[in-house]
């Protein structure tokens, strides 16, 4: 078995090849090809959460391992430690284990950047990214290979903390691609297509009057029902798409707090063979195993860890 730390688990997940493989995870998860059940999650002593999220089809079984302990802040430790599990579908040999925060960064990232191009009205030039964390520099690495932005505009707590981020970041910037650190987000969006946010807020980070009706709307931070990055009235306002309906009736505060009409919220996989579906959309993420599959199975192709044939009698 392969045991990949951070940076190789990177190297074995360049975006294109992921973006490709979330949206026929989605595919092969809507056809019943891929199984993934809902994620299982356990208390741990201290305030502490063990999940545990498998996914598998016919040639790998994978299942990723997570656990959170935001004790852990005050000793100076990770909050979150997690592992990506690969095996074999038929065989049950083990061929690989994944950094699960490399995985879940990269394979969200991705995930944004299929939204984007399945929602977007127009090819996106300008952006804001709302957050400066682990999942922040995710996505800008993601737009600067995939998006053909001018700028990146920079949105954190404080513009002290936008210009910190730049300045760490700056490798990220292209010739064709500018980091820009705002002072507010009303001046980021003023110039922007799409505004992405990555935080974990638990009241809205958006100027709902600042919301123009062509500006796509992406958040992918809050993954709880006590979180929210969006304003309510543009969640009920809003076309709104998701990643997993069924997961974001649990876990999407930004639409739960809103109390919107689930009825007319729907899969972005109902999007990804159509054309744009025009202005005012909110495309909203949580997650789901069988995203983290579909970095497993890029994993494998890059590291040449094919599955072996299935066995006969078998």
């Amino acid at each position: 078995m392969r045991v990949l730390d951070a940076k190789a688990t990177a190297a074995a997940l360049p975006y294109e090849p992921l973006i490709a493989a979330v949206a026929a995870a989605m595919r092969a998860r809507r056809a019943g090809t891929l199984s993934a059940p809902d994620r299982t999650v356990l208390p741990l002593p201290a305030g502490g959460t063990y999940l545990v999220m498998p996914a598998v089809d016919a040639r790998l079984a994978v299942t990723k391992l997570v656990t959170v302990h935001p004790a852990n802040r005050a000793a100076g430790l990770p909050t979150i430690h997690a592992q990506v599990l690969v095996a074999d579908a038929a065989t049950g040999q083990p061929l690989a284990m994944l950094d699960g925060p490399t995985v879940t960064a990269r394979r969200t990232a991705a995930l944004t950047v299929l939204g984007i191009r399945t929602l977007a009205c127009a090819p996106v030039e300008e952006l804001t990214l709302v957050g400066t964390g682990a999942q922040a520099s995710a996505h800008a690495a993601a737009f600067a290979q995939t998006l053909s932005l001018r700028t990146l505009r920079i949105v954190g707590r404080t513009p002290e903390q936008a210009q910190r981020w730049c300045e760490a970041n700056e490798g990220l910037a292209t010739r064709s691609m500018q980091l820009v650190p705002e002072a507010s987000i009303d001046s980021a969006l003023a110039h922007s297509q799409c505004v992405v946010m990555a935080t974990t807020s638990r009241t809205p980070v958006l100027p709902e009057e600042a919301l123009r009706a062509e500006l796509l709307v992406v958040g992918v931070g809050t993954f709880r029902p006590e979180l929210a990055e969006i304003p309510p009235g543009a969640a009920r306002s809003r076309r709104v798409v998701v990643d997993d309906l069924h997961g974001a009736r649990t876990e999407a505060g930004d639409l739960l707090q809103a109390g919107i009409d689930w009825s007319r919220v729907g899969e972005l996989v109902d999007a990804l063979d159509r054309s744009a579906p025009g202005e005012g959309v909110i495309f909203k993420t949580v997650g789901h195993a069988a995203w983290d599959h579909a970095a497993a199975a890029v994993a494998c192709r890059a590291l040449r860890l094919e599955p072996n044939p299935t066995p006969e009698g078998a």
